[in-house]
């Protein structure tokens, strides 16, 4: 007797369930076309800092790694068209181009590089050919031992008109205790100045969503889940594919009831749950290579390390500066 329920409970669950979850996809599926059609006719309004780099006429500019002038690197060599850094100047390695370009021809720029380890950053310099005192930095995002492309339209008014050239400024990360790149060579084969199109949008942002920073959850609640120059926000996206793919559903069951055609024999609810299911889903695919991350960095930083120097390498605590740390002041600050 008791047999017999179970398989009546799971055969109802299957009818429930089952249906439920192919309408779900269907719907997430046609809110994702909506959600990109919809971004692609209003990018401007959505993102009115690219208006200046849009309908420009030009090719991508490629600089190789070899034409890099070191102005401030310890030691480094050119091998092919790269070149390698193999030393640290102190704390930094600078590596200078001085081709001129107009800023609103490149609103996106990709270093193609390897060798570029978690105890380093990078940020891109710049100088205005009117005001060649005054630069002026953005920071690239690590992704593994590379970089993400970087848009520079977030540069603001400083990234317009005649740019007199650019640096790679390298420097120490915030964990201390391992200087210099971790001892690791950096090879730069090339800088990549790259005009705007629907392409390069695309690449920028699945590159924010694949390598967000790590350490910046502000709370156990808040993840930001993109580094502060990311163009789209994935919680952002996944609520609304969740949210326009209730209302797709909603509509389609509203007209078969009009046109008095067979509806969906489960509740909208169960549907509701399934796109809910899959907007978790999405947003978690994302983040899984960054918590990866973290771990490796989370065991490099602290595993087998004094507590002093495990305050040095902590990012939030230092401030990314050994003398803002106040490790003297253990174990509590």
């Amino acid at each position: 007797m008791s047999t017999t329920s179970e398989s009546t409970t799971a055969t109802d669950d299957t009818r429930v369930w089952l249906p439920a979850l192919v309408e779900a996809a269907w719907a997430f599926l046609v809110a994702a076309l909506l959600l990109v059609a919809t971004y692609t006719i209003f990018f401007q309004s959505f993102h009115p800092e690219f208006t200046p780099f849009i309908d420009r006429a030009a090719s991508k500019l490629l600089i190789p790694g070899k034409n890099l002038i070191p102005v401030s690197v310890a030691a480094s060599r050119k091998a092919g068209n790269s070149v390698i850094i193999e030393d640290f100047n102190g704390d930094e390695a600078v590596l200078i181009s001085r081709r001129e370009f107009e800023a609103e021809d490149y609103p996106f720029i990709n270093v193609n590089m390897t060798g570029f380890t978690r105890y380093s950053r990078l940020k891109i310099v710049w100088w205005q050919a009117d005001d060649s005192q005054q630069s002026h930095a953005l920071e690239f995002n690590r992704s593994g031992d590379k970089v993400t492309q970087i848009a520079m339209a977030y540069g603001g008014e400083n990234y317009r008109g005649k740019i007199a050239g650019v640096a790679l400024l390298f420097y120490d990360g915030p964990a201390h205790g391992f200087e210099n790149n971790n001892n690791v060579d950096i090879a730069i084969d090339s800088i990549e100045f790259l005009p705007f199109s629907a392409a390069r949008v695309a690449q920028q942002i699945i590159g924010d969503w694949t390598n967000p920073p790590l350490w910046k959850g502000y709370s156990n609640n808040i993840v930001r889940g993109i580094h502060p120059n990311g163009m789209v926000f994935p919680n952002a996206v996944a609520n609304l594919l969740v949210i326009i793919g209730l209302a797709v559903a909603a509509l389609i069951r509203w007209q078969r009831k009009l046109r008095l055609a067979a509806t969906p024999e489960h509740r909208l609810l169960a549907t509701a749950l399934c796109l809910c299911l899959f907007g978790w889903v999405f947003n978690d695919v994302l983040r899984w290579h960054w918590r990866v991350e973290q771990l490796i960095d989370t065991h490099a930083r602290y595993t087998d390390l004094p507590l002093e120097e495990r305050i040095r390498n902590n990012d939030i605590r230092c401030a990314r500066f050994p003398e803002d740390c106040a490790a003297h002041l253990l174990p509590y600050f």
